[in-house]
């Protein structure tokens, strides 16, 4: 596993000098009461393949010996002056070495996004597997009911500004993907210091468990980030 991180944080690196791509990095420190405290790195790359679409590869490693692969897209459906309306389709896989599972996620949802506001409201399918996959013995695959996820953030001023806050409210983040009734809150901000490089802060609030499974106590999160566009 660290080797395939190595390999997709030098693709990254070597795609990130055309202009139409943009690269971002953010260490996380989380702390719940069931797993007590850990840090993660993520690495990000998008890519504008045309003016209404971009296509994007995430990693992010944590000390918990926890790993998650995110693939996704977005399509411009409808531009007006009052907004955008999108559609974003994601593809998350995650690994659990401790417990021998495997994770997969697929999402598909319609967003609305404009100068300082951003909905998205849609549905996802996940199943868990065991390590490695075997039709005979051990635990089975599991296939989850259908969820709902959904996402509204909001900003003080436009995403052109040179800074920024504000706030959200979702069931699922980059790196993973909550119950409809299990809810991340966090703010955020950014501050531009020219030539396209941006640094990002977060922190928040979040549901304590593992693989998905909830107590009745949140945990929190911070993490402080780059995003390069050259």
């Amino acid at each position: 596993m660290k080797k395939f991180a190595i390999t997709l944080g030098l693709l990254l690196f070597a795609f990130v000098a055309r202009a139409q791509w943009t690269l971002q990095t953010y260490g996380e420190y989380d702390y719940t009461r069931t797993s007590g405290s850990s840090a993660s790195l993520a690495l990000k790359g998008s890519y504008q393949l045309a003016d209404n679409f971009n296509i994007g590869l995430g990693y992010q490693a944590s000390t918990l010996n926890r790993h998650a692969i995110n693939l996704q897209y977005q399509v411009d459906l409808l531009k007006a002056k009052s907004g955008t309306l999108y559609l974003e389709n994601r593809y998350l896989y995650r690994i659990f070495p401790k417990y021998d599972l495997q994770e997969f996620n697929a999402l598909l949802d319609l967003g609305w996004r404009n100068r300082h506001f951003n909905f998205q409201l849609g549905l996802t399918n996940r199943f868990t597997a065991p390590i490695p996959l075997r039709k005979n013995g051990g635990m089975d695959v599991t296939f989850e009911p259908m969820n709902v996820t959904f996402c509204v953030e909001g900003n003080v001023f436009d995403q052109t500004h040179p800074w920024n806050v504000g706030a959200s409210i979702s069931n699922y983040r980059d790196f993973v993907i909550e119950r409809f009734t299990l809810f991340f809150y966090s703010v955020n901000g950014y501050y531009d210091f020219g030539n396209g490089l941006r640094i990002t802060a977060e922190a928040g609030l979040h549901p304590c468990g593992v693989l998905n499974l909830s107590s009745q106590y949140n945990g929190w999160f911070g993490n402080v980030g780059l995003i390069w566009k050259p």
